[in-house]
């Protein structure tokens, strides 16, 4: 699991470590650069991925282009290097691009390895490396991303074993950074029934998330438990015999006999699929969420929450949400409150700008599901209403 990411010049973060749990809220004033920390997560994701390409390249993360380099280094001082670093406990992996060149840096807690790469890189080079344990000496060969381990000297089966546990633990973060999927403000099925589409890296159409449900006999059931315990609907697919096209559905479970289309039900219902297909997939484990609350009632939020409270917990999802809803940081709270979340697995960033920077102040949950500075950047607005109600009555 994500533990700390570490960026540093990249919009509007000058540099920032924020640490994270299980399931972790940023919440504040619009423009304050909460999403910001996803895309970083996101460019060091593309820098893995592909990194024979210009620097550019890394900033389209498919569903949005960032504009590149120029666009995204801080206060756009184009001689400041822009570095996204995710850690995982001892472990940890960054990237610092510059314009032409990248440092790639990756941490253990027995070995320290570093490269400086020309861009594009087509991970042809091959950076070797020593470790000695229990006076047993290996040779490691990295080539900024994945590692290969041999014993220098011995060949017997316990240094063959050793050496493939130290390549398993050395291409661990990059593993797990590949592990991460985001679910963007723009998400939703548009469109009655889907084929089978091409798959980019990172899936957000609407074509390619409906692939991933069509290719997992798995997901629409796992799908549909969470969209009944929400919304007393079922989910579905229905590929018509002799078809290469299959349509979503959904069926109320109260008074409904016969199923419909998602596409004709509210966008609320909608958007929750799109995100439950993708904290489900098999392969992730991190999922980045913007505004989960988008199109959803109230009393709907309350149940989403403590449906993504059970998949933190149960599934071992994390889950990484920006928000603009009181809401949903309080149905996230109250189940610390109920003891379904313990406090150490849940963490609440405000998020604001302090002229050019974004500044991110961690508010400490409690065991009783309340947060070290409240909630005051909603409660402003909510003044303001409140002193206009007054002045009616004046």
């Amino acid at each position: 699991m994500l533990t700390k990411v570490t960026v540093e010049n990249f919009r509007s973060i000058e540099r920032c470590e924020v640490e994270l749990a299980p399931i972790t809220i940023f919440f504040g004033p619009t423009s304050a650069g909460k999403s910001t920390l996803f895309y970083a997560l996101l460019v060091l994701r593309n820098f893995i991925l592909n990194p024979n390409q210009a620097v550019d390249g890394f900033f389209n993360l498919g569903f949005q282009n960032l504009g590149g380099f120029d666009a995204c280094v801080f206060n756009h001082v184009l001689s400041k290097t822009l570095g996204v670093t995710a850690h995982f406990g001892h472990r940890s992996y960054g990237v610092h691009l510059r314009k032409t060149d990248a440092d790639i840096v990756e941490e253990s807690e027995f070995l320290h390895m570093n490269a400086k790469v020309p861009l594009p890189y087509n991970a042809g080079q091959s950076f070797p490396f020593s470790y000695t344990d229990k006076e047993e000496e290996f040779t490691i060969n990295w080539n900024g991303f994945a590692s290969t381990v041999a014993p220098k000297t011995t060949a017997t089966s316990e240094a063959q074993a050793q050496a493939v546990n130290l390549a398993e633990a050395l291409n661990g973060p990059v593993e797990a950074i590949k592990g991460v999927d985001v679910c963007p403000h723009r998400r939703g099925f548009f469109k009655p029934s889907y084929s089978p589409a091409p798959l980019t890296p990172t899936p957000t159409s609407e074509d390619e998330v409906a692939t991933l449900i069509i290719n997992d006999q798995n997901a629409p059931p796992r799908i549909s438990i969470n969209t009944v315990e929400v919304f007393d609907r079922d989910f579905r697919t229905y590929t018509p015999p002799g078809t290469a096209v299959t349509f979503l559905q959904t069926t109320e479970q109260k008074d409904a006999r016969v199923p419909g289309l998602l596409v004709n039900d509210g966008f609320g219902v909608n958007q929750v699929v799109y995100m439950l297909s993708k904290i489900h997939r098999p392969d992730v484990e991190t999922v980045l969420i913007e505004e989960p609350e988008i199109h959803l009632h109230p009393t709907v939020i309350r149940k989403f929450a403590r449906v993504l409270s059970h998949l933190a917990t149960e599934e071992e999802k994390q889950l990484i949400f920006t928000t603009h809803s009181e809401q949903f940081l309080l149905s996230i709270l109250a189940c610390v409150k109920e003891r379904l979340l313990r406090p150490d697995q849940v963490r609440c960033y405000h998020v604001a700008r302090d002229r050019k920077k974004t500044i991110f102040t961690h508010e400490p949950v409690s065991d009783e599901g309340q947060i070290s500075g409240g909630l005051s950047s909603f409660m402003e607005g909510e003044l303001q209403d409140i002193k206009s109600f007054l002045s009616v009555g004046e």
